[in-house]
């Protein structure tokens, strides 16, 4: 598999030791769905990306307009099909030894492009299962809006649902609001409004996310941002997750407190007009 690694093509893709991103996961990274090779809500990823650069303090080493002209050559040199996947990954390069940032001003920046296997329609149809996870969002951290590399919070979070039977698991903030799932942002429905986290109860600024927000607007359905306790879940009409590779997928059980007894309606409607728009775009 071909890779992109400073902007030069290679087949390795490999990286110094020394880079802060393999050595602290002092980066940021964005995976980007492509749909017949054609990169989906890129500028979206981009504004995501910088934000977050402007956080962490790291100056992007390369611009939308070559990133998609990365995305293009590598999609058509792997034979990336109809459904596909990016990451850029960016770090913030070599230095010395320590946590210090002073004098690492060379970021590193890498793309990659495969072919990615769907969510079965069975289990789109069925729903996930979700657990509680025993691991917290810190409250007001900077950090809960920034794709970071360092995902250890992320793998532990998701590797604990698996342990336990669940497909993804509910993430709290340490103030006890809900904040969002391991790898996905998460909402639900209740009386025909949407309600989801907001960024300050924790909430990643998914790209997803912000595109059901979009959506549901068009639809005349009002979304409800804010910090709501898990009661608030227990008592929805349906809940569902989003991200940008599994799109929006219905949840059927949360740990015990909730349990699906209506049809996914609303959840469906919005699924088929997000694939709907991703297709046209494509």
């Amino acid at each position: 598999m071909s890779v992109i690694v400073n902007g030069k093509e290679t087949a390795e893709g490999f990286v110094t030791v020394a880079d802060r991103g393999f050595a602290l996961g002092d980066g940021l990274f964005e995976t980007i769905p492509l749909y017949h090779g054609r990169p989906f809500l890129l500028e979206k990823h981009m504004e995501r990306m910088k934000a977050g650069a402007g956080i962490i303090g790291i100056k992007l080493p390369v611009g939308q307009d070559e990133v998609a002209g990365a995305i293009a050559r590598l999609a058509k040199v792997n034979g990336a099909g109809d459904l596909a996947v990016a990451r850029l990954t960016v770090t913030r390069g070599s230095g010395p030894r320590g946590y210090n940032a002073a004098g690492c001003d060379k970021p590193t920046w890498t793309i990659t492009v495969e072919r990615y296997e769907p969510m079965p329609d069975e289990k789109r149809k069925l729903g996930l299962r979700l657990s509680i996870s025993r691991y917290a969002k810190i409250s007001g951290s900077p950090l809960n809006s920034v794709k970071s590399t360092s995902a250890l919070d992320r793998v532990m979070t998701v590797t604990e649902a698996r342990s336990a039977g669940a497909d993804e698991a509910i993430v709290m903030s340490s103030d006890g609001h809900v904040a969002s799932c391991g790898a996905a942002n998460i909402f639900w429905v209740k009386n025909g409004k949407l309600y989801t986290p907001s960024q300050d109860a924790g909430a990643l600024p998914g790209v997803t996310r912000w595109e059901v927000i979009r959506i549901a607007a068009t639809m005349g359905i009002e979304t409800v941002e804010g910090r709501f306790k898990l009661s608030k879940i227990e008592k929805a009409d349906e809940i569902f997750i989003a991200n940008s590779l599994i799109g929006i997928m219905p949840v059927r059980e949360v740990d015990g407190i909730f349990a699906a007894e209506k049809p996914f309606t609303l959840t469906q409607t919005l699924a088929e007009r997000y694939m709907g728009l991703a297709r046209r775009q494509a």
